[in-house]
């Protein structure tokens, strides 16, 4: 392997390893606190300018269908040229977005800042590829599962945030999400060094042979980026079911809790909250003490099991004390199984590869926010339980591929 050229930085063995961690965490909180200060106050937003709940939903949407091309192909961007500037250009073009998001008055205004975050969004990937490059296999289950804690931190925290920050201004949480991403921006650009895995492959001579299509056209060829990664498709397909079955009750737990447990909205609010904290702990404290014991592959099926487990009551049990002990098991198997897919995938992929396989991964996951909502919205209008019901078949289906998951992996 090659050596990383005359003044590149390179990332540390441990001693500053914090620093790097902390930043990648902040990258990932910052990015979903911003998305959950946005979303709970867009559609009020929207209809003050004027925009019909149409237009609204194809606002929403944007983000989603924008991380989904997206994040394979700055996956595989990241594996030519290195995960620091991804990741650089992720956070100035999240600063970027809500500016203009705040600045918008149209259609035209808001639908460009939703799709320019979600596409700068999709460097989230890049931060689990530079957290492969650096971590030890024994100790990457832990330091994937800190990148979720963010995530599911930033995605709690977001609306209260926007909810104490809006009522005198819906611009005002904005800009704050705008300052905290540009700040966390200036942080990664002077201490964020380059993972020296990824310097390395970037200057590999024999790169071209694994894909022969010229260099400047092969990022947009996702059909050959999709054939480099058949060995994982099972894992691929595993992550869309788990987020598939959470996607559909995200889109129907505000309307099932008032109509079924009595909650108002500042009690969905709190539930919300309270199982993103117990997702945070999942993955960001106990997912690294249990992988090394039972394996990543054991914690998809158990954590997969433990989701149709909570899901299947939702709904049709009527109890505010069960209610909780559902969102537990919930939080926990979904926190234990999507993290653990991560890990795999990222095991089970050369090295080189790296960044476009957790792209693609990503990338999955944004489709299946897209369709998991759309179902879930169909199926309420026939029953309350029937969103969780199908939820817990899917992660029941999800448990019976990940029991066929091979133990090889790639060299």
């Amino acid at each position: 392997m090659s050596t990383p050229q005359a003044g590149q930085p390179v990332a540390p063995a441990a001693t500053r390893a914090g620093v790097w961690r902390l930043i990648l965490f902040a990258t990932v909180f910052f990015d979903l606190l911003g998305f959950g200060i946005v979303i709970p106050f867009l559609p009020m937003y929207a209809a003050r300018l004027g925009i019909g709940a149409g237009a609204i939903g194809v606002i929403l949407s944007a983000y989603s269908a924008m991380q989904f091309i997206c994040a394979p192909l700055l996956g595989r961007l990241s594996d030519r040229v290195g995960r620091r500037p991804i990741i650089l250009l992720g956070l100035f073009g999240s600063s970027l977005s809500y500016l203009v998001y705040a600045m918008a008055d149209s259609f035209s205004g808001l639908l460009i800042s939703r799709a320019v975050h979600g596409a700068c969004a999709a460097t989230i990937s890049t931060a689990q590829a530079y957290v492969a490059d650096t971590t030890e296999e024994s100790k990457r289950a832990q330091a994937m599962g800190m990148i979720g804690a963010a995530f599911g931190l930033g995605f709690v925290l977001g609306p209260a945030v926007g909810g104490a920050l809006g009522g005198a201004s819906l611009r005002r949480p904005v800009i704050l999400a705008a300052a905290l991403t540009f700040v966390n921006f200036v942080f990664a650009a002077l201490w964020l060094p380059e993972s020296g895995r990824s310097v390395a492959n970037a200057q590999r001579p024999g790169d071209d042979e694994l894909d022969p299509a010229p260099r400047r056209l092969w990022v947009f060829d996702l059909h050959r980026s999709l054939g480099r990664h058949r060995a994982t498709a099972r894992l691929f397909l595993i992550a869309f079911l788990l987020t598939f079955a959470i996607a559909s009750l995200e889109a129907t737990f505000a309307l099932t809790v008032p109509a079924v447990y009595g909650y108002a909205a500042a009690g969905v609010g709190g539930l919300l909250a309270f199982a993103g904290l117990v997702q945070a702990i999942a993955q960001g404290y106990l997912l690294g003490k249990l992988a090394p014991r039972t394996g990543e592959a054991a914690l998809v099926m158990s954590g997969a099991a433990v989701l149709a487990l909570g899901l299947a009551p939702l709904g049709s049990w009527p109890s505010r004390g069960a209610l909780y002990g559902m969102l537990t098991l919930i939080a926990l198997g979904y926190g234990f199984g999507s993290t653990s897919v991560a890990v795999l995938i990222s095991r089970r992929t050369a090295r080189e590869l790296q960044g476009e396989a957790l792209g693609i991964n990503q990338s999955v996951l944004s489709l299946a926010r897209i369709l998991g909502p759309i179902a879930g919205g169909v199926l309420y209008m026939i029953g309350p339980a029937k969103p969780y019901l199908a939820g817990a078949a899917i992660a029941a289906a999800a448990i019976v591929l990940a029991a066929g998951i091979s133990h090889s992996r790639a060299a």
